[in-house]
């Protein structure tokens, strides 16, 4: 039975249930008819029916009422709101160090929100029914939101997202500000000033239309929220609860901000470098891993990095529009290292906002407790995309690691070593003999001699445990090609 039937029933039985006391009225009128003239009889007939009915009466309407009022969406009907994060401060956190899953399991908070759509469609018209506006936090769901949340949390849901823009609204990003219809929109509910970046479907500087029947949506903890930028609008048709704005006051508000310096170049977010990596030696710690110690050549060449990623909006770390890769940019730093590697987000970010960000993703938590590093440069570097103020933070992180070869090539090299200090002295007796071509003799000593060079001094940073350098790596290609050339004069002077 849909809505409108149910109204319609619900009218007609209120309809019976205020006629039913009239009908009681008229049927005692006529008692006099049946004898019973007595004014105080009438009465006790009346107390006696009314006491009877009255409470079925009255309980009719409320039954009645309240069906009508709950189908049509009036009634609250209370959410549990989890420990995500993508809502606060309008709802808490979860607990710290919990997993995705876990926190997307740990309640924090419980709601009422109607349900929506709500109230009656007549004639291709909703009436008496909440109508989605700015500001106003829903709960969405569709395909896209069942496949994030199954990928991330183990289990496909909706998303608690507030509506920041509906169909015909303009909106644009740009400097950590939401501009709406070409207006900076004060947002006293998101966690941080100047804290909106764009994502894939809505990036920095480009101004979008809402469509219409659809809304545009944003959690309130813009660092921590999966949401429109990144999917795209979402129908009014997706829409499944709604908490309007109006019904948001009280506890909901209680942390919001003042707004009233949002603009100002001071409400900038800034990073505080040492207390970043205070805490994240903090989390390396906790894992078995050394801390890691400021090296300033490693953020120069974050520097030079970053510069490069604005100039050529180029966030790829093989630099596929620039060429120029975090190793170019050590070897511009004057440094180098065995093992190293780059992260970088565009934004602007708080120390515990940053580590926060890459601690909810394994492959960078990974990355940031590596045990093989043991350096680390940091660079915020600001510039324009597209003409569009922004900024990126790269890390450098680099270590060494010892090489620990194995004991058969040790041994290989060794036994060249050792054969050559046997055979050399033994050509180098046959000089001046005159059945030998001293020409090709002389060639063959020097080339034996080189190979006794390389390969002692392969040995010697083996037994040292020592990466070799790009010099002595290219000497082995060289030792490969004088080895094959002293051979052939060997078995030329041997006569073969």
């Amino acid at each position: 039975m849909d809505k409108l039937s149910i109204v319609i029933f619900g009218i007609k039985v209120l309809f019976l249930l205020a006629v039913f006391p009239l009908f009681l009225l008229y049927r005692v009128s006529r008692l006099g008819r049946w004898g019973i003239k007595s004014l105080l009889v009438r009465l006790v007939f009346i107390v006696a029916i009314f006491l009877t009915f009255l409470p079925l009466w009255i309980g009719g309407y409320l039954i009645v009422g309240t069906t009508i009022v709950y189908r049509l969406g009036y009634i609250p009907e209370d959410l549990t709101i989890v420990g995500t994060g993508s809502m606060y401060p309008t709802w808490p956190k979860g607990t710290k160090g919990k997993t995705p899953k876990e926190l997307a399991e740990e309640v924090v908070g419980n709601t009422g929100f109607l349900k929506y759509p709500n109230g009656l469609v007549l004639f291709g018209s909703r009436i008496l029914g909440h109508q989605i506006g700015r500001e106003d936090i829903v709960v969405v769901e569709d395909d896209k939101t069942r496949k994030l949340t199954q990928e991330r949390y183990g289990s496909p849901s909706g998303w608690l997202k507030r509506a920041i823009a509906v169909g015909g609204d303009t909106l644009e990003i740009k400097d950590g500000i939401v501009y709406l219809n070409s207006q900076s929109l004060k947002e006293p509910y998101i966690a941080k000033a100047r804290s909106t970046f764009g994502e894939s479907f809505l990036k920095e500087c480009n101004k979008i239309t809402v469509p219409e029947n659809s809304i545009f949506v944003m959690g309130d903890n813009r660092k921590g929220s999966g949401d429109s930028r990144e999917v795209g609008f979402f129908s009014l048709g997706d829409v499944k609860y709604v908490l309007p704005l109006k019904s948001q006051k009280g506890d909901l508000m209680k942390y919001w901000r003042d707004t009233s310096k949002d603009l100002d170049e001071s409400s900038k977010i800034r990073l505080d470098k040492e207390k970043y990596i205070q805490l994240l030696n903090e989390k390396r710690k906790e894992a078995g891993a050394r801390p890691l110690k400021y090296q300033p050549k490693l953020a120069l060449s974050a520097d030079k990095r970053g510069e490069v990623i604005l100039k050529y909006d180029d966030f790829s770390y093989e630099a596929t529009r620039s060429g120029y890769t975090m190793k170019k940019a050590m070897q511009e730093a004057r440094y180098s290292n065995i093992v190293w590697d780059e992260a970088f987000v565009q934004g602007y970010y708080e120390a515990e906002e940053l580590i926060e960000y890459y601690f909810e993703f394994p492959e960078w938590k990974k990355f940031l407790l590596e045990k093989d590093y043991q350096e680390i440069g940091i660079s915020e570097v600001e510039g324009k995309i597209n003409n569009c103020p922004t900024q990126v933070i790269v890390q450098h992180l680099a270590g060494y690691v010892p090489p620990n070869y194995k004991k058969e090539d040790i041994e290989s090299w060794r036994s060249v070593v050792s054969n050559l200090d046997s055979i050399i002295p033994s050509w180098e007796k046959i000089r001046g003999w005159d059945n030998i071509n001293q020409e090709d003799l002389k060639r063959l000593l020097n080339l034996l001699d080189r190979e006794r060079t390389i390969a002692s001094n392969i040995l010697a940073q083996m037994d040292a445990n020592k990466w070799l350098t790009k010099q002595e790596e290219d000497t082995i290609k060289e030792y490969e090609s004088i080895a094959k050339e002293s051979s052939g004069l060997a078995n030329k002077l041997n006569g073969r």
